[in-house]
Formats: C-alpha cells, sequence, structure tokens
C-alpha cells in the first residue's frame, strides 16, 4: 500500500511540473517596490490606449504572445507599447467604505431614535438628546466612506518613468528543446 502512495505520489508531482511549466505572463512593475502585479491568461486588466487617453478598457486576457508582445482578447488584440496607463483596485478601501457609511448611517439614526423616544427622569438627566456631537460623527463616517470609495478604491499608473509592463514566459524548456531530437 505504501509503493502506491509513493507511485502515485510521484505521478501527481510530474503532472502537476507539466501543467505549471507553461507561465507566460505580463508584470507591472513600480520602482523601489519589490512586490509586483503580474497578470495571467485569463485576469481582467484595465488599461489606457495612446490612441485613447480619456478612456479605460477593462478585458480578460485570452493569449499572451511575448515574441511579437501582443496582448490577445475576445474581440481583438494589443500591442503591449500601447498601453500609457494601468488602474489597479483596491477591494479593501470600497468595503471599508461601505462599512463606515453603514455606520455612519446607523450611529445618525440610533441618534435620532435615542432623541424621539428619550424621557426626562426626573434628576435632570434628559436622557439621548441629538446634538452636534452625534451628527459630526456621523456625517465624518459617512464622508469617510464616501471618499474612500470614489478616490482611494483605485489606483492609476502611469507607464515609463515610475511604472513598467513587461512580458515573461518562464516556461520550462523541454528534454527535445535542450538536447535536440533523439534519432
Amino acid at each position: 500500500m505504501k509503493s502506491i502512495i509513493t507511485i502515485l505520489s510521484i505521478v501527481f508531482f510530474l503532472l502537476l511540473t507539466q501543467l505549471a511549466a507553461a507561465q507566460k505572463f505580463i508584470q507591472l512593475e513600480l520602482p523601489g517596490d519589490p512586490i509586483v502585479n503580474k497578470y495571467f491568461v485569463g485576469s481582467s486588466i484595465v488599461y489606457k490606449l495612446i490612441d485613447y487617453p480619456n478612456e479605460y478598457f477593462n478585458k480578460v486576457i485570452k493569449k499572451i504572445d511575448i515574441e511579437n508582445e501582443i496582448l490577445v482578447f475576445d474581440n481583438g488584440y494589443i500591442k503591449v507599447v500601447e498601453i500609457t496607463h494601468i488602474r489597479r483596485f483596491r477591494p479593501w478601501a470600497k468595503a471599508l467604505g461601505y462599512s463606515l457609511n453603514t455606520f455612519g448611517v446607523v450611529w445618525i439614526t440610533y441618534g435620532v431614535l435615542g432623541d424621539v423616544f428619550a424621557d426626562d427622569d426626573g434628576l435632570g438627566d434628559e436622557g439621548t438628546r441629538f446634538g452636534w456631537d452625534t451628527a459630526i460623527i456621523g456625517g465624518t463616517a459617512i464622508l469617510t466612506g464616501w471618499i474612500m470609495r470614489k478616490w482611494l478604491y483605485k489606483k492609476d499608473y502611469k507607464l515609463g518613468k515610475h511604472a513598467r509592463l513587461r512580458m515573461l514566459d518562464i516556461t520550462m524548456p523541454t528534454s527535445e528543446e535542450i538536447y535536440g531530437r533523439k534519432e
């Protein structure tokens, strides 16, 4: 039984290396940042072109042609040198923005409900009253959430001096490519 598991493990890892052998991707490199953003076949890329300087395109990569430096999509292709800007998204900023908006609305709602249903207990404590402090806390949370969703959710990178888009092919060569064909 142990030998069967060993053989199956070896076969599995051999198949896994064959699947991992074909890796073509493009990566966005930023100066001073060791983490690169990679785009593989099947991933979505948002970009701006030289010919259309005011419009961003969102496409899914179908094929990466390293030799000709072309990205192929469903309805056409582009050369990588035609891309001027790349847009990246920060999902955490959008989620945090919605959370802050929810907090602000709930804070103001509870403040208004507390003011409506507040009773005087006869000891000088008027209960919960809606005041400037409640409005400022709720309003600041709503405004901060809106700013995060509108301005911090996305980041645009201009390619050139401060960002670079590079195509890479780290495909493992076959034994025929290394040693030539056996005759």
